[in-house]
Order: structure tokens, then C-alpha cells, then sequence
């Protein structure tokens, strides 16, 4: 047990006050004595300043027989039994948890009851429609027939075959509404469906937004690999050290954040763009409750799906001495509290602060769902009124840039770091501080929508200088604070106009490069953004977005023993992450996002739509038939897909 107990380790003057010992050898502890047996059982004892001091303490893991409760453990550290004397404990507060197996709660019992469900109803939806393949190529046609050798079979067996036929056909007939649904949850046809690459259509010039997509995504999965690493690490002195590099300011707590904006300007972008285009299709009419229900069940079922799976189920993800090193609790209790807030999308506006919410990463969610709220108004200005509509964006934006100038100019981080907390409710989550970048979207979508109308054009000089543009706007908004971790102070007008402005110059040049590939002016980066690859990857970015901070902090917290920061080990967690996270949001989006987006197609059939049973059986039976003939040809060991 002495051996399992945590120890002063090297690296203190890096940060490493993590001395947690050995958890699975303390578990793996079982003892026979002459009076009675026992195993070893593990805790972890955290302190804190009974006064203001700003003392760090290391979290020592303590290995102690499993009848030893808690506050025994904390009377030992107090007592100085267990060598704790030196580090003068008794000024401070010890709070020891003993980690022990958790048991399975209501809310999770119930969670695997649905996800049973979900999961019949994909069997039951692709058993259709294996089972509609197998009756069509069973029970062939006169022309499929070439040879007359089921004619003849049939003619053979007389009238109790074609009987046996003809009930089989009518009990797939009356499965009815029932049938329907269940072939939108065909995992076959669903997962084709996300790999499918489509290279023409009317809307094939936007296809570097695909690119776009998911290089925000890949940056958004590598700030977060960086942010979660230090409270896991035996020298977080070197992860913040990382910040002082010039290459370093991609993943920095201000400038790494732009990925997000990103996202707000595709999004505003391609609401306006599209709206646009059907308003003029349908003479100006158009069904704004289907506009919003759209939104709203294609982002909310798989949303709720994964906040009941975080809420109830995080406890059995994982369970190792990284786990115990905070208030595991929380996430829990605040999706119990709260978790109506996300499925309004207002836990952006409440509860006040981002760190009390459920699932905190979804403030982005909210706030796109009010910006796209609001973006009928106006579209539909810009639509019937365009110099109204340019007054409106206008008007939203100077007020964004007010209320970002009065917050920074009110709370200083230099002089009051404690702060911080406010700040980032105020400038970093509230949608009247982030809409900017949404507006600079909806810019670029209307000016894309008019430029055939109105017979723009843009020269090569034009586009050049706007390229010129582009470039040195991005990389003076990521760059620009270099100077700052080497020392360099920035004065109070200096960093009130950097953080009020640098958020939606960095949308303009997102924007701008959108835009330009978008109108044959993207050159090799066009090319580049509009990879075929990248398509089904952009179909997967919604569930990604969702689930990689969940499994990084799986990997995190399921770890026994500290990690050690180099260069080398982050780009292995990063990349790691990034696959496992595609490849998470991948099955997600199999089980739960694409049958829900199928079912509204059966809910809200468009004009000219074929019903979902008859498109989802003829896909899959495609799919089969490719997959029967790969088989056939190239035998079970190398089955390439068929493009």
C-alpha cells in the first residue's frame, strides 16, 4: 500500500503537484489475514487555503485498506502519519474522497432503455430493408428470369407457391406508416447517404465550404485538445509556455477561439443565400414555421440524445484518479438543473455563468439558433427593402461593437484577473457580443445571391487585392498579440480595440475567401477547400462538434498516472482525438441524426418528393447489389467499395 501511495515526485518546480501514486495497483490490492481479508482501496486527498493564501498543494493519492473511510484518511494526513507533516497540511483543509464502483442510477438505467430502443428500431428499419432486397430478388421477374428456370419452378409447384408468394407481398404491403418509419432508421442506406459525394448540382459552386467546415473543425478539436491538457499534466508550466510561441497563438485562449466564428459566418452565409434563392423561386412566399421546425429538429434530437448520455452515463465512462481530481459531480447536477435551457437554446442567456450550464460547449449551438431566429426579418428586408435591410445589419453591429467597447473598458484582466469568469459571459457567450460574425455571413450570402442579378463582376485586379486583403486581415487577427506573451504590455485603447474588432475582421476574411471560390476566383485554394474528400467529413461536423470534448475528456481522466507535455505526445492525442471523433460522430450520426432528419422528410413531404419507404428500399437494394457483386468478384477477403 506504502508503494501505491503517492509520493514527491521530480518536476515540482514545473507544477507538479499531482502526486496521485498508483491507482490500479491500489485496487488490485487483496490481502488474506489470520483475523480477516481485505483489499486495498484508494483515495485521494485535495486541499485547500483555509485563508486567502494562494498556496498550491498537491493532490496526494492515498492507498488504505477498503475499511478506512474518508475522514480516517483525513485524520492520518492531519496527524502527519502518512509523511504529510513536511508540506504543513494542518493550516489547510483536507478533503479526501475514496473512490468505490458507481452504481447504475434511474436516469442511467433509463438512458440504456432508449438507446435500446433507438437501437431495435435501426435493426427493425434495416431488416426491412435487407428483407425487401432479399423478396425482390426472390421473387424475380419474367425478365430478370432469362434462363425460364423459375417459370418453370413455379409452374411446377402449381397454385400453393404463387399463393405463398402473393401473401408474402401483401404482408410487406400492410406494414404501412409503420414501414416508412422504420426504413428512415436503415443504417445501410443512412450511412451511403453520408459518404455520398455529390459533384454537380445547383448549388456545386459552394463546395468549398466543405473545406471550410472541416478545417474549423480540425482547429477547433486542436484548441481543446490544448485546453483540457494542463489540469491532467506533471509540468503545466510547459503547456503555458507553449502560448509564448509564434506558433503558439493558433491555440491560445483569445485567437484560437476564431474557429467558432467561422462556423457563425457559413452559417449566416447559407441561410441568407438560400432563403434568398427560394423566396425568388416562390414569388416572396414562403413557410416560416417550416423554416423554423427545420431548424429546430435538425439540430435538437441527436443535441438531446448525447446531453442524456453525458448526464446520466459520464460516471461509467471512465473512473481513475484524474477523474476524483475535481467536483465530479457538477456535470451532473447541472444537466439535471438546466438541461431544459439547451433544448430552448437560451443557456447562453441562463444560468448567468458558462461553467454552472449543462454540456458547456453548446453556447455556440444557442447562439446560432437565435441568430437564425432572427435572420428572417432580415432576409426578408433584404429581399423586399435592401437599403432597410442594410440599415438593420448595420444597426445590429454598431451595437455589438458598443457593448464589446463598454464591457473591456470596464473590466480590466491586467489589473483584475479574477475576472475572468465575468468577461467571458459577457464578450464571449452573449449573442448581442458574438453576432457580428453571423452578420458578416449573411453579407456575403446576399451580395452572392445579387451578383448574377445584378451583373457584378470582379476584375483580377479586384480579386487580387481582395486575396491581399484576406490574408493579411486573418493573419494580423491570429498573430497580432504575439508580442504580448513576450512581454510587450498592451495599453488600455490597444486592447479595447483588438478584442472589440478582431473577432469580425476575421469573419470578413473567412468570408472573402468563401465568397471568391464560390465565384471562380479561388484559384488553388478553391481546389483545395472543394476536395471531394472533405464532403462527407463536412456531414459529420455537427455531431463532432458535440462529442470530441466528451471523449477527450474520456481519454483524459481515464488515464492512471499523470501526463507529461512534449510537442510529440500532443500531435499523437491530437490526431487521435480528431479520428475517434469523426469516426464517434460517424455511428451517432448513423443511429440518431440522419433518422431524424428522414423522419421530418416523412412528416413534411416537399412537392415532387418520392416517399421515404420507396427511396430508402431502392438505395439500399442498390447498396446490397453493389455489395453482392463485389463479393462475388473479388471474394470476402478484399471487398473494395464501389465508388
Amino acid at each position: 500500500m506504502l508503494d501505491a501511495s503517492g509520493k514527491p515526485p521530480p518536476g515540482i518546480l514545473q507544477g507538479n503537484i499531482r502526486w496521485i501514486g498508483r491507482y490500479d495497483l491500489c485496487r488490485d490490492i487483496k490481502a488474506s489475514l489470520t483475523q480477516r481479508d481485505f483489499n486495498g482501496r484508494y483515495c485521494l486527498t485535495m486541499s485547500t487555503a483555509v485563508n486567502k493564501s494562494r498556496t498550491l498543494l498537491p493532490e496526494i493519492g492515498v492507498c488504505v485498506p477498503n475499511s478506512c473511510s474518508a475522514d480516517v484518511v483525513n485524520q492520518l494526513i492531519l496527524s502527519g502519519v502518512l509523511g504529510t507533516d513536511v508540506l504543513d497540511i494542518p493550516k489547510y483543509n483536507p478533503n479526501t474522497i475514496c473512490i468505490t464502483d458507481p452504481e447504475y442510477s434511474a436516469g442511467a438505467i433509463a438512458a440504456l432503455c432508449i438507446c435500446s430502443i433507438l437501437g431495435l428500431l435501426i435493426v427493425g428499419g434495416t431488416g426491412i430493408s435487407v428483407f425487401k432486397y432479399l423478396r425482390k430478388t426472390i421473387f424475380s421477374t419474367d425478365e430478370d428470369d432469362k434462363d425460364g428456370i423459375l417459370n418453370q419452378s413455379a409452374t411446377q409447384s402449381g397454385d400453393s407457391n404463387r399463393t405463398e408468394s402473393e401473401n408474402m407481398k401483401d404482408t410487406v404491403k400492410g406494414l404501412g406508416v409503420i414501414e416508412n418509419t422504420l426504413s428512415c432508421f436503415c443504417a445501410i442506406t443512412n450511412g451511403r447517404k453520408i459518404l455520398a459525394i455529390q459533384k454537380s448540382g445547383p448549388y456545386s459552386h459552394l463546395a468549398a465550404l466543405n473545406g471550410i467546415r472541416v478545417l474549423s473543425m480540425f482547429w477547433v478539436i486542436l484548441l481543446h485538445t490544448h485546453q483540457f491538457i494542463p489540469e491532467f499534466t506533471d509540468n503545466p508550466h510547459e503547456v503555458t509556455s507553449v502560448y509564448q510561441r509564434f506558433s503558439g497563438q493558433v491555440i491560445s485562449n483569445l485567437t484560437g477561439t476564431l474557429a467558432v466564428d467561422s462556423f457563425f459566418v457559413l452559417s449566416g452565409m447559407l441561410v441568407t443565400y438560400l432563403t434568398l434563392n427560394k423566396l425568388e423561386k416562390r414569388a416572396g412566399q414562403l413557410n416560416w414555421a417550416v423554416f423554423y421546425f427545420h431548424r429546430f429538429w435538425r439540430l435538437t434530437p441527436v443535441y438531446m440524445i448525447i446531453i442524456m448520455l453525458w448526464a446520466t452515463m459520464r460516471p461509467y465512462f471512465t473512473n481513475g484518479p484524474l477523474y476524483w481530481t475535481m467536483n465530479i459531480d457538477y456535470p451532473i447536477d447541472n444537466c439535471r438543473k438546466y438541461w431544459w435551457t439547451n433544448l430552448l437554446y437560451i443557456n447562453n442567456l441562463y444560468p448567468y455563468y458558462l461553467h454552472e450550464g449543462c454540456m458547456t460547449w453548446g453556447w455556440y449551438l444557442a447562439n446560432d439558433m437565435q441568430f437564425y431566429i432572427i435572420s428572417p426579418l432580415i432576409i426578408y428586408f433584404l429581399y423586399r427593402y435592401s437599403k432597410i435591410g442594410y440599415a438593420t445589419i448595420a444597426a445590429l453591429m454598431t451595437a455589438c461593437f458598443t457593448s464589446l467597447v463598454v464591457v473591456y473598458m470596464k473590466y480590466d484582466l491586467r489589473k483584475n484577473p479574477e475576472q475572468l469568469d465575468k468577461l467571458i459571459t459577457l464578450t464571449y457567450i452573449r449573442p448581442w457580443s458574438r453576432i457580428n460574425s453571423y452578420l458578416v455571413g449573411m453579407i456575403v450570402g446576399y451580395v452572392l445571391y445579387e451578383m448574377p442579378r445584378k451583373r457584378w463582376k470582379i476584375s483580377k485586379l479586384g480579386a487580387l487585392l481582395g486575396w491581399c486583403c484576406a490574408i493579411a486581415t486573418g493573419l494580423g487577427t491570429v498573430y497580432g498579440l504575439y508580442r504580448t506573451p513576450q512581454g510587450h504590455s498592451q495599453t488600455k485603447p490597444e486592447a479595447v480595440f483588438y478584442q472589440t474588432v478582431f473577432r469580425t475582421l476575421w469573419a470578413s476574411a473567412v468570408g472573402w475567401v468563401a465568397f471568391a471560390c464560390a465565384i471562380g476566383k479561388g484559384g488553388p485554394v478553391n481546389s483545395i477547400l472543394s476536395w471531394s474528400a472533405f464532403a462527407p467529413l463536412a456531414k459529420l461536423t455537427y455531431c463532432t462538434y458535440l462529442l470530441h470534448p466528451i471523449l477527450l475528456e474520456v481519454y483524459y481522466r481515464s488515464s492512471v498516472t499523470p501526463f507529461h507535455y512534449t510537442d510529440y505526445n500532443m500531435v499523437y492525442i491530437f490526431l487521435g482525438n480528431l479520428v475517434l471523433s469523426f469516426a464517434a460522430a460517424y455511428i451517432m450520426s448513423v443511429c440518431a441524426e440522419a433518422p431524424f432528419m428522414a423522419l421530418e422528410k416523412l412528416i413534411l413531404p416537399t412537392k415532387g418528393s418520392s416517399p421515404p419507404d420507396k427511396k430508402q428500399s431502392s438505395e439500399t437494394s442498390k447498396l446490397l447489389q453493389d455489395s453482392d457483386h463485389t463479393l462475388l468478384k473479388y471474394g470476402v477477403k478484399y471487398a473494395p467499395t464501389k465508388n
